[in-house]
């Protein structure tokens, strides 16, 4: 299977396979590719039509990118823990209910059980990419996030297909599985920005209640990017939980 992914702590175990949200890339998980691979083998996907995959134009989006995130678990060293933001979340949230004999261990951050994407996304998709861009930049941080990190986000924004995006918010919009997600049987950390006002945390609070085996971690003063703006933050509390609770 052609997909590029990026790497850091190969031999380390446990493994920690991370994967993007709509319209992402691995460059989403950078800070945590430098500082978790110290201790753990760590893998950033780039699903197809993402960052330097191929894309198979799919008919059934989400069905390739499980596809694709199988793969990668599979070619890994179990114990293996999947972890992924908004889209990427709800991605691991599916794996876990269709192969949880094959994880250690599910990471969330800033999702949900459904993800519902507000009609004017879709308008900015259509007839105003600049201005989506913008968006990002106003809706993905809190207040207060350094300009630096929103301009670096944005120029990453602006490298994925617009029809790419597209298909993925389509696929988000049709996402709920608040019947099924307390079937998830592997244990789980879910980890939430205070500011977060796309997956809000009141999102987190329901999967904490539903899942059986989970932790919540509300991190202060960030948004939906939770990862670039508290990224020590955001790697301790995974390291910790992994310790703790990943048959580790």
């Amino acid at each position: 299977m052609r997909i590029h992914y990026e790497e850091s702590g190969k031999g380390n175990h446990p493994t920690l396979v991370l994967v993007h949200g709509a319209g992402g890339s691995s460059a989403t998980w950078f800070m945590q590719i430098r500082g978790l691979s110290s201790d753990l083998w760590v893998r950033a996907i780039d699903l197809n039509g993402h960052g330097r995959s191929p894309d198979r134009s799919p008919e059934d989006v989400f069905g390739s990118y499980l596809e694709e995130i199988d793969w990668l678990v599979r070619d890994s060293e179990p114990p293996v823990v999947l972890g992924g933001h908004s889209m990427g979340g709800a991605l691991a949230q599916l794996y876990a209910l269709r192969h949880p004999e094959r994880l250690a261990g599910l990471v969330l951050i800033g999702t949900g059980a459904r993800l519902r994407v507000a009609q004017f996304i879709f308008d900015l998709l259509d007839n105003d990419f600049d201005g989506y861009v913008e968006a990002v930049g106003q809706y993905m941080f809190a207040e207060g996030a350094s300009e630096e990190l929103i301009e670096a986000t944005k120029a990453e924004v602006r490298k994925c297909p617009v029809r790419v995006i597209q298909r993925d918010f389509e696929a988000c919009n049709t996402f709920d599985i608040m019947p099924e997600v307390g079937k998830i049987a592997v244990p789980t950390l879910i980890i939430v920005g205070s500011e977060d006002v796309l997956t809000p945390v009141k999102y987190a609070d329901y999967l904490e209640r539903e899942i059986p085996d989970s932790k919540l971690v509300v991190i202060e003063g960030a948004g939906h990017s939770v990862m670039f703006e508290r990224p020590a933050d955001v790697n301790r509390a995974i390291l910790q939980w992994i310790r703790e609770k990943a048959q580790v």
